[in-house]
Parts: C-alpha cells; sequence; structure tokens
C-alpha cells in the first residue's frame, strides 16, 4: 500500500509529496521545491536511508530548489523526464534567473519516459507524459493516486506561456488524464487535491 503525504514549500507555494510504501519504508520524494524545515523534518522522520529516489514532474526551478540539498542529505538519485535532461543546465528554460544566486546543482541519477516504469526501491510508478506546461511534463500514477505536476489542477490546468509551453499539446494531455478511472486521486504541483471525476464534472477545460 503507498501513503502520500503532502507539504507546501517555497514562496510559490509548491506541492512537495512523499509516496512511502507502508511495508517496507521505501519513500520516493516528489518535487522538493525548496529545503525548507518541513522539508528536513519529514525526510529524518522517514529516515534518510529510506529515501530512495527523488522524482521531477518537470523542471522549472519552483519544483527542484530543493533538490540538490536533498540529493547530498540522502545519497537518492534524481529522476527526471528524458525530454528535459537539458533543463537543469539552463536558468532560461528552469526559470531560474528569477531566483538570486540561481539554483544548485545536481546529479541525474535517471531518465523517465512513458512506456518505462520507474522503480525506486519498492515503489514503481507508471509515467504518463502529458506536454504542454513544458515539453517534458510527465504525471505518474501509483495505485489510485496521480501525481500530476503542472499539468492538471483542481479547476484548471497548468500555464503555457513559459518556454517550451504548448496550450494544443495541454489539451490533449489532459483529454487522456480525463480518461483515467473518476476514482483515481490527482495530487497536483499547487493547489488542493482533487479526482478525475471532479474534474470531468466541473474543469472547463476537460468538458
Amino acid at each position: 500500500m503507498t501513503e502520500i503525504k503532502h507539504l507546501v514549500l517555497g514562496p510559490l507555494e509548491t506541492n512537495c509529496y512523499f509516496l512511502r510504501d507502508t511495508e517496507t519504508g521505501d519513500v520516493l520524494v516528489v518535487d522538493p521545491a525548496w529545503y525548507e524545515p518541513a522539508l528536513e523534518q519529514e525526510v529524518e522522520a522517514a529516515g534518510a536511508e529510506h529515501i530512495k529516489g527523488i522524482l521531477l514532474t518537470h523542471c522549472h526551478f519552483d519544483h527542484m530548489m530543493g533538490v540538490s540539498r536533498l540529493q547530498k542529505k540522502t545519497g537518492a538519485p534524481v529522476f527526471l523526464p528524458v525530454q528535459e535532461s537539458h533543463f537543469p543546465a539552463d536558468p532560461a528554460l528552469t526559470l531560474a534567473y528569477m531566483v538570486p544566486g540561481g539554483m544548485e546543482p545536481f546529479e541525474t541519477g535517471g531518465l523517465v519516459s512513458e512506456g518505462k516504469p520507474l522503480t525506486a526501491g519498492s515503489l514503481t510508478l507508471r509515467p504518463i507524459h502529458t506536454p504542454g506546461h513544458t515539453i517534458g511534463s510527465h504525471c505518474f500514477l501509483i495505485d489510485d493516486i496521480l501525481i500530476a505536476g503542472d499539468t492538471l489542477f483542481c479547476g484548471s490546468v497548468g500555464r503555457t506561456d513559459h518556454p517550451t509551453g504548448n496550450t494544443a499539446m495541454i489539451m490533449q494531455s489532459v483529454r487522456r488524464l480525463a480518461a483515467l478511472p473518476g476514482g483515481t486521486r490527482v495530487y497536483p504541483g499547487h493547489g488542493p487535491e482533487t479526482t478525475i471525476d471532479r474534474e470531468r464534472r466541473y474543469n472547463p477545460y476537460l468538458q
């Protein structure tokens, strides 16, 4: 069984998620936006040795400013979308030019792509390529949980006016997500959680 814990980090109130296998204690951290006390406390509670991976839904700075320090503390590999393997080195693509001092570099441990399950310890996720917010944006399914990044929000979708964004693509992506079972729980990159059923009913972009 997979347990999910939710933190809100950084000035842009980014959702960071801790996915934990309740049987083994293995943990995957998704989008560690900022290395704040709340994140450090959660890592200590989980046990640094149990952090088996750090996963990025896409490579915007507000989802990965905490990656470098988290990687140093845990030694966990960092997984990011194959289409964005070059993003971390380019502040124009990560938007890190907006942050004084920029973003600390980190080592990439693996590239994720649709059709290839992502395994971190005892956790296995199904990647779904959902371009639109960025070219490599991915959502991830595990059990009835969908980690949606900045593709699908409660009542809305991600913006498409940053580099590699594309409105037609994100509309196609969210239509794919709308075909998932209605009871799928959606955990977005910002804002409250929702369900696929609720979004099919009330999200104007899914009508």
